[in-house]
């Protein structure tokens, strides 16, 4: 069977341009039916079968991008959370382990959220443990510090413990009066101190926060 070469050359330019990622280089179909239109309808076919694939990779590669950014986001959400674990230790006492280093955002987050918390829960004091803190710049100190004038405002009391000695020593460089909350070594004191504050100024008789009547 002979075959007109412009069709032939039609067929490459199809073939040639979808070679390089373009599927919209159709081949011209004459009027003539014979064995040679079977191929240039398949080479048509051909380029709209890999254009619909293309389409449907591009559908799923944007549903994994958003898939992945919405892990992002969750994944952020997470950690902000455990960068940030306050703990209710009893009835309007929160604690505040801190882990790790700590710079301007960290502290920053730690303001907020903790104020946020204190505020949900009416919370009289705060335990802020700062054992898992090796090391902690003047400004993140500085930070730390604002957060305790700012619970002291609202009425909260602030307790630090974990406090190291150079930390210690960054305090009193900053010329920070060592009135504005108390310094202990464990949370298991700053605890027991708070407790002990509020049996002193809980009304003789008066029955404890989580104590249940006996309904017989």
């Amino acid at each position: 069977m002979a075959v007109d070469t412009l069709r032939i050359e039609r067929i490459l330019r199809s073939l040639i341009a979808a070679a390089e990622g373009n599927y919209e280089v159709r081949v011209p179909l004459d009027d003539v039916e014979d064995e040679f239109l079977e191929v240039e309808v398949g080479v048509n076919f051909l380029l709209e079968e890999l254009v619909l694939r293309r389409t449907e990779n591009q559908t799923q590669h944007e549903a994994l991008v958003a898939r992945g950014e919405q892990l992002a986001v969750k994944s952020a959400a997470l950690v902000a959370a455990l960068s940030t674990p306050i703990i209710t230790v009893w009835p309007g006492v929160l604690a505040l382990p801190l882990i790790g280093p700590i710079d301007n955002e960290r502290a920053s987050n730690i303001s907020a959220t903790l104020l946020a918390r204190v505020s949900s829960e009416r919370a009289t004091h705060v335990i802020l443990d700062l054992t898992g803190v090796e090391k902690v710049s003047t400004a993140t100190l500085s930070s730390l510090l604002r957060l305790v004038r700012s619970l002291r405002l609202i009425g909260t009391a602030c307790l630090i413990t974990g406090i190291s000695a150079e930390a210690a020593r960054q305090i009193v460089g900053l010329g920070v009066d060592p009135t504005q909350f108390k310094t202990l070594g464990r949370v298991s004191d700053a605890l027991a101190l708070v407790l002990s504050e509020k049996q002193s100024k809980r009304p003789s008789g008066a029955a404890h926060p989580n104590y249940r009547a006996d309904p017989s």
